[in-house]
């Protein structure tokens, strides 16, 4: 099945000229029944766009989405193929090895 990816939130933090300083992301990814969030908050270095200005796409690109990307594909790789546990055996009995 098909990746979902929604926005659920994007907050922009701006200076006194009305520019981005900072935005705060929250991006949600879903496959089947396995679904997570990504947060992130990325500074501007130069603010110079109102938060209108700015494109999905953009933002994006800001929040490293191909991390995101192989994050949640990895996730959802132990989510459906949980690693196999070690388990002890609290039954075994040392006096039936060999002494040497």
């Amino acid at each position: 099945m098909a990746i979902t990816k929604t926005w659920v939130s994007a907050k922009p933090k701006v200076n006194a000229d009305g520019n981005v300083t900072e935005w705060s992301v929250e991006y949600k990814y879903t496959e089947d029944d396995f679904s997570h969030t990504f947060s992130k908050s990325e500074k501007i270095d130069a603010p110079s766009k109102a938060p209108g200005d700015y494109t999905k796409a953009e933002l994006l690109a800001l929040m490293d989405e191909a991390h995101w990307d192989d994050m949640f594909a990895k996730k959802h790789n132990v989510y459906k193929n949980p690693p196999v546990a070690d388990t002890v055996d609290n039954s075994f009995d040392v006096s039936t090895l060999n002494d040497s």
